[in-house]
């Protein structure tokens, strides 16, 4: 367990055997979904170059991440001024 903890966290022995069990769980939960977040990012780059690599003559290009906000400046600008609040600059 402390070994996992100085590798993973890179803190001291002494300041992993004072994380509580709870603490020490919380952390390794977290590391271990951004090292498979980061794993997951990396299969899809190159599956997705693969894939660009071998398409056909002439076919769409795949992009990695869709087009998620398909909105107008206008549309931005007046959604952030109903979050935030009209923000008067005098």
């Amino acid at each position: 367990m402390i070994a996992e903890g100085v590798l993973a966290f890179g803190l001291s022995p002494e300041e992993v055997g004072e994380l509580t069990y709870k603490e020490f769980n919380t952390l390794m939960t977290r590391h271990n979904l951004q090292e498979r977040n980061g794993l997951e990012m990396q299969r899809n780059v190159m599956l997705n170059a693969i894939i660009n690599a071998f398409r056909k003559k002439n076919a769409r290009f795949l992009p990695l991440f869709e087009e998620e906000n398909k909105m107008t400046t206008e549309e931005i600008i007046q959604e952030r001024h109903e979050l935030f609040g009209r923000n008067e600059l005098t």
